[in-house]
């Protein structure tokens, strides 16, 4: 019974997709509410509050999940959920949030610059992820599978990591030191929805793209010690130091509509100057 469920599940009706919309239009507001609440000097749970808040004055009764706002170290750590740190000039602000409306969950992350601009290291990996999140959106058409949103991700990964000094060899399983989770997963009635992964897309589907970096000098440590990770850790050292602590994830819901890919959660602000234009304006 559960995976005939689970398939009708996977397709939307056209009033799931009309649910789904509000749902994520909703999100995306509170996002920019959230973005205009983060700046130097104020806690976590400020933001998350201005967040949460803007879902009930749209008639969202809650979260669809545990709303992850990490600042500074903390946007390198996943499912972060303390939201207690007082945050800082130069930080990033990870923020992955997202209302559940009448039944309906999309999920959206956004990284902003808590001092209104991206050092240049951290612009360096913005645009890494969101190359990335570019690529897979190309890949995320009827007919393809989520394994191939997946892979025209990482080759872009594989590839920008090697131009950083964040890996020596884009073959092999390397740039998983710092790309740590898959980047594809269904969205609806649960935030992570059911649904059979080896199931051709087609119209109705719903889904996000979320590509992640985290560039945390713990990870390296963590390797297990052998010639070849000793010599990896020896050869990107100066390039961790460089990025250490930066996490960066761009997460966006996704409707397949037709034989397009509709991006529902198009109004919250994305591309590098778009959210530093947005934090620049909350004064």
């Amino acid at each position: 019974m559960a995976p005939a469920v689970h398939a009708l599940r996977q397709v939307k009706a056209p009033y799931e997709q009309k649910l789904l919309r509000q749902s994520v239009d909703i999100s995306d507001e509170a996002h920019i509410a959230g973005t205009k609440a983060a700046r130097p000097e104020r806690y976590e749970f400020e933001v998350e509050a201005a967040i949460e808040q803007a879902y009930l004055a749209r008639g969202a009764m809650s979260p669809g999940y545990p709303s992850i706002v990490g600042s500074g170290p903390n946007a390198s750590t996943l499912h972060y959920t303390a939201s207690s740190r007082q945050m800082r000039e130069g930080d990033v602000l990870l923020v992955d949030a997202a209302a559940s409306y009448r039944g309906q969950t999309g999920d959206i992350t956004r990284t902003y610059p808590v001092g209104g601009r991206f050092t240049p290291a951290q612009r360096e990996i913005y645009e890494l992820v969101l190359a990335a999140q570019d690529a897979a959106m190309k890949a995320a058409r009827v007919g393809n599978r989520t394994v191939d949103i997946e892979r025209a991700s990482e080759a872009v990964i594989k590839e920008g990591l090697l131009k950083l000094g964040l890996i020596t060899d884009a073959t092999g399983p390397q740039f998983r030191t710092w790309y740590t989770h898959g980047i594809c997963h269904w969205i609806g009635m649960d935030v992570h929805d059911v649904g059979d992964y080896r199931r051709p897309l087609e119209p109705g589907m719903a889904f996000v793209i979320e590509p992640g970096l985290y560039i945390r000098r713990e990870a390296l440590a963590q390797l297990p010690d052998t010639p070849e990770n000793r010599a990896f850790r020896d050869k990107v050292t100066a390039a961790v130091e460089r990025y250490q602590g930066i996490g960066v994830r761009v997460e966006d819901s996704f409707l397949l509509t037709g034989t397009e890919l509709e991006r529902l959660s198009a109004k919250a602000p994305r591309t590098l100057k778009e959210i530093e234009d947005l934090v620049r304006s909350r004064r």
